[in-house]
């Protein structure tokens, strides 16, 4: 992919305040921190840097990053919005696309990822277990000693719905037509 193949996906500014709803969804969902001198306390901050090292680098046009991420374009172009208490500008702006942005209204952090390591990081996270659950049956005895290594079990979590769907033995995945 281009640069500006990445520019039409994905953008890391302030949007034009005369888009007024997508300029307020960018400043409520998508502006990192304030961390760094601004907030050392932010939960961001490790060894006194930002771990996802914000405040970014302005950069003039979108470029190949050194790593499998594209270095986005933030210009300096004076464009700033009041995120708890602090002016942030495009350096702050963590990446989005305005479609999903505007039909979702939610944070929803997009990046290009142009690796092979991406299709590690979905085959884990599609393969990642069951929903896992440590619990403990016991009488409300509030005086009596509860030895938590040994009394506690390991089970695995399935919601109402899921065994539901389960007692009643539909099919939890298909394919069609059937691959041989």
């Amino acid at each position: 992919m281009t640069p500006e193949a990445y520019d039409r996906i994905v953008t890391a500014e302030l949007p034009n305040k005369q888009d007024p709803y997508l300029y307020g969804l960018v400043v409520k969902h998508m502006m990192h921190g304030p961390c760094g001198q601004l907030n050392s306390e932010n939960v961001c901050m490790k060894d006194g840097k930002c771990k996802n090292h914000y405040p970014k680098n302005y950069a003039n046009y979108t470029s190949h990053g050194t790593g499998s991420y594209p270095i986005y374009q933030r210009r300096n172009d004076g464009k700033v919005a009041k995120v708890r208490g602090h002016m942030l500008d495009n350096r702050w702006v963590i990446p989005y696309n305005a479609s999903l942005l505007v039909e979702f209204d939610c944070h929803i952090n997009v990046e290009i990822c142009c690796d092979i390591r991406v299709v590690k990081y979905l085959y884990k996270y599609i393969h990642k277990g069951h929903d896992k659950v440590s619990f403990l049956i016991a009488p409300d005895n509030s005086g009596s000693n509860i030895d938590e290594i040994s009394d506690f079990q390991n089970a695995r979590w399935v919601s109402p719905v899921e065994a539901t769907w389960r007692i009643y033995g539909f099919p939890l995945s298909g394919m069609f037509p059937s691959v041989l």
